[in-house]
């Protein structure tokens, strides 16, 4: 019997949340160890990435879908993080403030032990002009 390829990843990280120069308008950056992959760290073409081995696409993969499936949530590291479909058909995702997740995610989780009151507390609210924080909050 002929195995099915596997499907690629429908994640690609953005420019506008990468600490990278770029012509776009830069939303929340991402800290780097959601795109290094075995082979080094994320360049600069988010085309030629390999997402599919990035904590990125992990997130990505396991990520709830808000009610109406057009946002979609993951946590690691106490750092919320959504994703929202491109215009290409893909979906990026970069860090956001815990106060923009659907309260049930946030309860399912608590319950669930994958983010503690204390996290979700340091990262309630962010000022909309710090791209950096999710930088700073997610080094290892």
């Amino acid at each position: 019997m002929n195995e099915m390829p596997k499907p690629q990843t429908l994640y690609r990280g953005s420019q506008k949340h990468k600490n990278r120069p770029t012509g776009e308008r830069k939303g929340t950056l991402c800290p780097e160890w959601t795109h290094i992959t075995a082979a080094g760290g994320y360049r600069n073409d988010p085309f030629a990435h390999d997402w599919e081995a990035t904590q990125a696409h992990q997130l990505f993969e396991r990520a709830l879908s808000d009610e109406g499936g057009r946002r979609r949530f993951a946590t690691a590291e106490g750092i919320a993080f959504e994703a929202k479909p491109t215009e290409d058909g893909t979906w990026h995702g970069y860090p956001v403030p815990w106060e923009a997740v659907p309260p049930e995610i946030v309860q399912n989780w608590k319950e669930d032990g994958m983010v503690t009151r204390r996290q979700i507390k340091n990262y309630w609210k962010q000022d909309q002009d710090d791209l950096h924080w999710a930088i700073e909050a997610g080094t290892r």
